[in-house]
């Protein structure tokens, strides 16, 4: 930088003081240029974001906010009207979706509180319930509805698996209630919901974690059995990020270890250390083995959410769908997205990690006004997951995939 001195017509008439520039430190990051791209052309020309963890090392694989912008504009200085054009656009391509966009994470959030629960003993393996379509709290005429059923809900029988596999709101709506929001809300945190991941870059939002002291500090009210229903199906006050769902499901694929996630790999050549994968959350191992089942068999199952990704899988694959509401709607109306603006729809997300027997990746993502999950945004991570499995086997790798976005029919 210079200090210099100008004349009245602005000219340099002297240099006062001058700091030579001194070069930056060389620094490698983990991210995949091959999976970047891949990742960020799946998203075509939706609004999202998608984080992939190497689970192992805690390596952020890829990174991908939709839309992005051109930083080679950036370079020999972009003009006021092209700057004007980025901060007002409504897609607002200069947000940093996948670390600061804060949305809610609807049942992807259901593997961890089946996990919470189970280990909780309110719930066993064996625990069944009817799920007519809807449910009733005593106390209060209206009913929370199960949003991913037809009229009629899932029947008799239910248990856990079968509401994670099937994607059960009324399961988790009494399950809510029997494990409680203090449970719930203390024992999530540890797989990063509701406070910083901590990676290495500025900025990243804390997402929301509900509690009773956070609904007196920030809404002055009580908490209600109503506010856990809706949490319990991550809705309500919850908020998380994309990183944060990544960081997750991460640490769900690791059995509760520390899964960090690091963007630096090294810096002018020497190697930034990976956190030591230490044991962060107590489950007993049954229970790991029962929740990655069910995720498992989201995927694998005949009945799964997300059972349209699977054709022509050669390894094996956990997930859980996701729809998260951008409107509300009321208990006796239908969702009508012909009613609505684009801008309006539900957003969609989905959670991953592959391959089950000894987990390598951790996929998270949204796909904003998606709609759902099973359609939008699981083949996204479809087309993500090949490409790094391939890499694995030392394959070559097509950036091609049969699972992109609209090629796909409905599943709940």
């Amino acid at each position: 930088k210079e200090q210099v001195e100008t004349n009245a017509r602005g000219r340099v008439t002297r240099i006062l003081d001058q700091v030579k520039p001194q070069p930056g430190n060389d620094l490698v990051l983990h991210i995949d240029s091959h999976l970047q791209k891949i990742a960020f052309d799946a998203f075509d020309q939706e609004r999202g974001a998608l984080v992939a963890i190497e689970i192992k090392t805690g390596g952020i694989l890829t990174m991908v906010s939709a839309p992005s912008y051109d930083p080679n504009t950036f370079v020999s200085g972009i003009s006021q009207k092209s700057y004007d054009q980025l901060i007002t656009s409504n897609d607002k391509p200069l947000f940093n979706r996948a670390i600061k966009g804060q949305y809610p994470p609807g049942s992807t959030i259901k593997p961890l509180f089946g996990l919470i629960s189970l280990q909780n003993k309110d719930i066993s393996p064996s625990t069944t319930i009817d799920d007519p379509g809807y449910f009733f709290m005593e106390g209060i005429e209206r009913p929370w509805r199960d949003h991913n059923s037809k009229r009629g809900g899932h029947g008799s029988g239910v248990d856990l698996a079968e509401a994670i596999i099937e994607s059960c709101d009324v399961f988790f709506y009494q399950m809510g209630i029997k494990t409680g929001i203090d449970i719930l809300a203390s024992r999530s945190q540890p797989f990063g919901l509701g406070e910083l991941t901590g990676i290495d870059l500025p900025g990243e939002a804390s997402g929301i974690m509900p509690s009773r002291n956070w609904k007196k500090q920030n809404r002055n009210a009580a908490w209600f059995n109503g506010d856990t229903i809706n949490m319990s199906i991550g809705q309500g006050y919850m908020l998380a990020t994309p990183l944060q769902l990544a960081v997750m499901t991460a640490r769900i694929a690791a059995k509760g270890k520390l899964v960090q996630p690091q963007l630096v790999k090294s810096i002018n050549g020497v190697a930034v250390t990976p956190n030591p994968l230490i044991q962060i959350a107590q489950i007993d191992e049954d229970h790991w083995t029962y929740i990655h089942e069910s995720m498992k068999n989201v995927i694998h199952s005949s009945k799964g959410t997300a059972r349209s990704i699977n054709s022509g899988l050669t390894y094996t694959m956990a997930g859980k769908t996701g729809t998260a509401q951008v409107v509300s709607i009321g208990a006796d109306e239908e969702y009508d997205k012909e009613k609505l603006k684009k801008r309006q729809w539900d957003h969609a997300l989905f959670i991953a990690f592959a391959p089950i027997e000894d987990p390598e990746i951790a996929v998270a993502l949204i796909v904003e006004n998606g709609e759902h999950g099973s359609s939008s945004a699981a083949p996204i991570a479809r087309t993500l997951i090949d490409a790094y499995m391939n890499q694995l086997k030392n394959k070559s790798v097509t950036t091609e995939s049969a699972f992109l976005p609209g090629k796909l029919a409905y599943a709940n």
